[in-house]
This record gives structure tokens, sequence and C-alpha cells, in this order.
């Protein structure tokens, strides 16, 4: 069991523009507070953030948990303060469904254009493309290969299902995703309204521990939770044991 010593993930939005019956996005009110991410959490979380940078263990940072990040107005700001407090060699990164494109027209508009260079400019490493609408897809593609902006295109809800440790009814995976990095590295997420969970796909806050206000936040450990009994990956540590 690892101590928390890195803030993998920051969710600036646990809102969606899409009710996927493959995410449990849609479901994520039912459970928890949603909304985005005010800039006051959000400063609290860096705090964090350059704490582990200072003490060598944080890695990356993603700037989207189970929402979508774009729907956050403060995205560019936030990346930029990010970047201001992470060395190069960190990357930032989000992934997107790409819905902040115009659906009506091929031509890339000044307005896409401006926002993905206020990214570029704010500090982003890479952008992740979700695939769901083929015009919204590939519109986002160029709007970022014109930018000069690097990420990948996921279909792995087609071609890598998995029903989210079951919070969603869609196929059990049938891969090995191997050991969780989450309880092997001590990462965390921090949620849309400050809560930290040990896991990135906890869109029911079962594995709430902690608090971005906590102020011994670094002394807490990353254990496993109930979720952990129907996760595609294996809890390295603790063997097949379940967790209750």
């Amino acid at each position: 069991m690892m101590p928390v010593n890195t803030i993998n993930s920051i969710e600036v939005s646990s809102l969606c523009n899409n009710t996927c019956p493959y995410c449990p996005a849609k479901d994520q009110a039912k459970y928890r507070e949603v909304g985005l991410m005010d800039m006051d959490i959000f400063m609290l979380a860096l705090g964090w953030v350059e704490y582990f940078v200072q003490h060598g263990t944080q890695q990356e940072l993603n700037l989207f948990g189970i929402g979508e990040p774009t729907l956050n107005p403060n995205l560019p700001e936030m990346i930029y303060q990010a970047r201001y407090i992470m060395p190069l060699r960190l990357p930032i990164h989000i992934n997107t469904n790409g819905q902040w494109c115009d659906k009506h027209t091929f031509l890339i508009t000044e307005r896409e254009r401006n926002y993905a260079e206020s990214l570029l400019k704010a500090g982003i490493t890479e952008i992740d493309i979700t695939g769901h609408d083929a015009m919204l897809t590939a519109k986002a593609i160029r709007v970022l290969q014109f930018i000069g902006i690097s990420g990948r295109l996921s279909f792995d809800y087609i071609i890598a299902p998995n029903n989210w440790a079951g919070q969603v009814q869609w196929f059990n995976p049938i891969y090995d995703a191997g050991h969780c990095p989450w309880l092997m590295r001590g990462q965390v997420m921090v949620m849309s309204n400050g809560d930290v969970t040990r896991c990135c796909i906890d869109a029911f806050a079962t594995g709430v521990f902690a608090h971005v206000r906590d102020l011994d936040l670094q002394d807490k450990r990353v254990t496993p939770f109930a979720l952990c009994n129907t996760c595609h990956h294996m809890q390295s540590m603790l063997g097949s044991r379940k967790i209750r």
C-alpha cells in the first residue's frame, strides 16, 4: 500500500455533453456532486502537484476525469497554471470528445483555431480524442493537426471494451490489463469538487478517502476498495483477495 505521491488526474469537469451507454458519466449525479471545478479548488490541487514535483514523484498531469474537460471555460488558464509549476519534461494531457468543434462546416473556423491555439500556448502537451461522432472526430483531428498538437485517437470502447468495473452495462473485458498502476504508484485523482479518490474510473466516488484541503494528503495510503473487486486491473500486492 503506497502513500500518495502523485496527483495523476485533476477532474476539471465531471459534466459531459454526451450520454454514451458505455460510459458512467451520465449516471454520476445519482451518487456524487458533479459540476465544473472552480479555480480555488484547482489551485489547491495544484499545490499538491507542486509538492510532488518538488519531491520528484510527479510524473504527468491529466486535466480530465469522468467528464468533458473542454466544458470548463477556465481550461486554458488551468493548463497555464499547471505548466507554470511543472517542468517541460512532465506532460500535461487532456482527453476530449472533440465536440467543441463546429459540426456544420468542413472548414476550420476561427473560433476552433483560436481555442486550440489557446491550449497550445498555455502549455498542453497532448490532446487525445475519443471518437463518438464521425464528423466531429474528423474535424477535431484536423484542427489539432493544423495547430500542431499531438495526441492519439481512441476507440477503446469498441476495440478493447470494458464495463468500468461493473459501473455500466457494457462488454466484460477479455484482455489482461496488468497490475493496477494506481495501487503500485500511489497515484490519485482529484474530483471536480475537491474530493480525492484512489482510481480514475471511480465514477460514483466509492473510493474517496480524502479532500484536497487535507494538510496530510502525502501521508495517506492508496489502498484497494470495493471497485477493485470487479476491475480489469489486478491488485498487484494483494493477489485475488477481495476488499469489502
